[in-house]
């Protein structure tokens, strides 16, 4: 028998509520070859019996528990140790994917031959659905890392699919904040080809329960995002010679802009690893800007922030922006 096309890994952790929405819309695909690897990470709800569920009811589907809960990055991790296909494609557990995904990612990675394919992808939040376009038009290896450092390319993984061979090669993080950064960003520097398709098919939906949307979890997060960008600046300088220079000024703008946030926290304010990392930014000396920004985008109220903006631009124009205006 003959290895599936396609292996689609899915975490799971407590997501009994968006379980069966996830793994019904991979049920539901148009493309058949695929293998639906669950992997059931120490949850304590209902989620276990929903996976083994699902197990009965389609041969494609693999279950694998975990007792002991690890986050997502080492649930995704076991998933890719048993695929068996050439591709692999995540999915998060709460999240739900259209019918023609795997379809049209994987025949544009067959038939011409990319490591990676990128598609654009729905946002859902509180029944409000909007799709965010990629807009890739350099595939320039050092080029797209940069952009996905800015932002301009989303760093997820689940709107990617992937050549294993190439997700074989990467590190996998321990910690699950910005996780997607150094998976992504390795994946990107280890492809020969990186293809991308102009359409969403992914729909991330947020939860907040989730670990990125948790409050509780904000402190710990902003000390794992510092252990997971050290990983990627170590990849960057082993991979090109300490050349760092190829990513400026993204990665000096993005370091310290996490940096910012550390300010702000008792518990952070004083731990020096933190605002150790990546001490050869040119952008250093702009600190000031950095936590002003943060302040204005993190504790200043949504209100009092669209006051401001009316006062310095009572016309609601744009800085920059060209304005027609009436003769």
């Amino acid at each position: 028998m003959n290895n599936p096309k396609v292996s689609i890994i899915v975490p799971v952790y407590n997501v009994e509520l968006y379980l069966n929405r996830c793994v019904d819309s991979v049920l539901s695909q148009e493309f058949a070859d695929f293998e639906c690897i669950l992997v059931n990470d120490g949850s304590t709800d209902n989620s276990a019996r929903i996976c083994d569920n699902y197990a009965g009811l389609d041969s494609r589907i693999k279950v694998i528990h975990k007792i002991k809960n690890e986050g997502a990055s080492l649930a995704r991790k076991t998933g890719l140790d048993i695929s068996l296909s050439e591709y692999v494609l995540f999915i998060d557990s709460d999240d739900w994917i259209e019918k023609n995904m795997a379809l049209k990612l994987y025949e544009k990675a067959a038939k011409e031959n990319y490591d990676m394919v990128i598609c654009d992808y729905f946002i859902e939040n509180n029944g409000i659905e909007k799709s965010f376009k990629q807009n890739i038009t350099d595939f320039n290896n050092e080029k797209i890392i940069k952009n996905i450092i800015s932002g301009k390319i989303k760093a997820y993984m689940v709107n990617k699919i992937v050549r294993r061979s190439v997700f074989l090669q990467a590190v996998f993080p321990k910690h699950s904040r910005s996780e997607d950064y150094v998976l992504t960003i390795q994946n990107a520097s280890n492809s020969d080809k990186i293809g991308y398709i102009n359409a969403p098919f992914y729909h991330y939906c947020l939860n907040n329960n989730s670990l990125s949307q948790s409050k509780k979890r904000y402190v710990l997060g902003l000390v794992e995002e510092n252990k997971n960008w050290r990983e990627i600046v170590d990849f960057l300088k082993n991979k090109y010679d300490a050349n760092l220079k190829l990513f400026e000024p993204e990665l000096s703008r993005r370091v310290n802009t996490m940096k910012a946030g550390y300010f702000f926290h008792k518990e952070l304010i004083f731990k020096k690893e933190l605002r150790d990392l990546y001490p050869e930014s040119k952008y250093r000396g702009k600190a000031l800007f950095y936590i002003a920004k943060h302040i204005y985008n993190k504790i200043i109220p949504k209100t009092i922030r669209f006051k401001f903006r009316k006062t310095l631009n009572p016309r609601g124009y744009i800085p920059g922006e060209i304005v027609k205006r009436n003769p």
